[in-house]
């Protein structure tokens, strides 16, 4: 069975057990916006693309905090995809490579670590951001740091 196949399937079950917000439906919305992205770029590792954005919430404990959970589910999802894919026999390069776009989806990385260095973790932040920019304030924290210019085209400013 193909990863992507295989990670969606194990994903799906896992995001059931995450807070309202953080379901497999956010996973087909930002699912959704990075590969718009990617469509207007060159070069993207859309299998790399695409296990980031179903791992890269799948840690969001329903039991947690909000506070608690956005410290610790960027780790926590990274074990998760890690162990996953080493199970699968997946290249231990490509983990890496995960393991960076993962981290570069979360805002306190960014800051602490500086800018994405890999595509795939630019174009998963600038999904995962972007679709959250339905109110003002929103807006006006995230679309002036998102990644690429054609992001910003996809996203309306709200009224």
């Amino acid at each position: 069975m193909d990863i992507i196949k295989k990670a969606t399937i194990f994903a799906k079950e896992e995001y059931q057990k995450n807070d309202s917000k953080h379901q497999w439906a956010h996973v087909e919305k930002v699912m959704k916006r990075a590969l718009e992205i990617a469509r207007q770029l060159d070069n993207v590792d859309y299998e790399l693309l695409k296990l980031a954005v179903i791992f890269h919430d799948i840690d969001y404990n329903s039991e947690l905090t909000c506070d608690e959970n956005y410290k610790n589910h960027v780790e926590n999802s990274i074990k998760v995809a890690e162990e996953f894919l080493m199970k699968s026999n997946y290249p231990k390069e490509q983990i890496i490579k995960l393991k960076q776009a993962m981290l570069s989806h979360s805002g306190p990385h960014r800051r602490k670590l500086g800018e994405s260095k890999i595509k795939e973790g630019k174009i998963l932040y600038d999904a995962d951001k972007s679709i959250l920019m339905n109110d003002s304030a929103t807006y006006e924290k995230y679309f002036p740091i998102l990644y690429f210019d054609e992001t910003r085209k996809l996203v309306k400013k709200p009224s």
